[in-house]
């Protein structure tokens, strides 16, 4: 059973980290098509305030990596770097008024693809799997 979950989870990883799904969400939500921008984009929009190493770690980039990209994605006016507040040395990011248009744009589109794919599925087994995803979730949260 835990090769199939995990096989199961796999085919769920591998189909978000396809950059040809980033760049149909990106071309529809009618965003900028840089590789590197959905990602930090959906994860600051959920994580406000979110630390520059925890969103480099959960990219799988360097420190330094990251914050180059969160250097250009300032510069674009999308993102705002600043002091976390229980650590003055260590920088939040927050998406500014014109990053969370990105971010609703990004979220609507996202949202419209899976509507579509699961549009034959009842809304009971519907509610079935956003239960069973949200309790994977809690315990691989739990894991680290």
């Amino acid at each position: 059973m835990e090769n199939e979950i995990f096989t199961a989870l796999l085919q769920i990883v591998t189909f978000f980290n396809q950059p040809a799904n980033d760049e149909h969400i990106l071309a529809a939500a009618n965003a900028p098509r840089d590789p590197n921008l959905l990602p930090i984009i959906v994860r600051v929009g959920l994580q406000p305030h979110v630390r520059v190493g925890e969103l480099a770690s959960q990219l799988g980039k360097t420190h330094s990596s990251t914050s180059r990209q969160l250097t250009k994605f300032e510069k674009q006016g999308l993102i705002q770097t600043e002091a976390a507040e229980d650590d003055r040395r260590a920088r939040t990011v927050i998406l500014t008024a014109t990053g969370q248009s990105l971010y609703d744009r990004i979220t609507a589109v996202r949202a419209a693809k899976i509507h579509a794919v699961l549009a034959n599925v009842p809304s009971d087994q519907q509610t079935v799997m956003l239960r069973s995803l949200q309790q994977i979730a809690e315990l691989l949260a739990r894991v680290n």
